[in-house]
């Protein structure tokens, strides 16, 4: 009888070692996910790229996958440099082990204005540190896209400022430049500026319309601007992505 109870001691032993384990709660990446969200409204990028892997893939729309902190930096302080915020709404989230995912839909937007709607989904991992932090992100919007909307183009454009101090200032803020450009065809714009000349100034326009950006920078409006800002017309230069 004792070599009995025995052997199905160690057989409920074995069949339970092979029963996997009951999925975790998803909240501890749904709540992460929260934090992405309240960091993108608070426009710190710090705490965005926090909340990814040092090798984490983006997988952004019409755009090919990049990797590493510097894209995150790159690809989300463009779009809070551009002045957006956003929601995301989760829709299934699982957890598993060290593995988890998180399926949902966001909103993103311009102040008050709406600008676009899409899904995601995000698949996080659970570090050596017992931090959950996103290995993979894909996101892409719900509206139908035009074949212009396909070919946007980028432009870098060059040019000195009377004061670059005035010329910065001019690009931050609810009412920034950011506004003028994004209310006229341009996606998103980062901004640079020399370490060695700080009068020297540039731009890196994402356009979706060209005619529209065009058409602002010739207006009374554009022209306005760029003279409130200090810009020297003389000194720019417009190059075009090549593909």
């Amino acid at each position: 009888m004792k070599k009995l109870l025995a052997v199905l001691t160690l057989i409920l032993v074995f069949t339970g070692c092979d029963q996997a384990a009951p999925p975790a709660d998803p909240s501890v990446i749904t709540s992460r996910s929260d934090a992405w969200e309240a960091a993108l409204n608070a426009a710190d990028v710090d705490a965005l790229v926090a909340l990814y892997a040092s090798d984490a893939r983006l997988l952004p729309p019409n755009g090919e996958i990049v990797s590493g902190s510097a894209a995150v930096r790159a690809q989300f302080g463009g779009m809070i440099d551009a002045g957006l915020g956003g929601e995301l709404t989760s829709v299934e989230a699982m957890v598993s082990g060290d593995i988890g995912y998180n399926v949902g839909t966001y909103n993103l937007t311009d102040g008050d204005n709406l600008v676009d709607t899409g899904k995601f989904i995000e698949v996080w991992h659970r570090g050596d540190d017992g931090v959950w932090r996103i290995a993979n992100d894909i996101w892409n919007s719900d509206g139908a896209m035009a074949a212009e909307a396909h070919a946007n183009i980028h432009l870098m454009i060059l040019h000195e400022v009377e004061d670059g101090d005035r010329w910065m200032a001019a690009w931050r803020g609810e009412d920034s430049r950011h506004k003028l450009f994004t209310d006229n065809g341009a996606v998103y714009v980062h901004t640079f500026r020399s370490a060695d000349d700080p009068n020297l100034t540039g731009l890196v326009v994402n356009v979706s319309d060209m005619d529209a950006f065009q058409a602002m920078l010739e207006s009374e409006e554009g022209q306005a601007a760029a003279a409130a800002d200090g810009v020297d017309m003389e000194s720019m230069t417009v190059l075009t992505e090549t593909k």
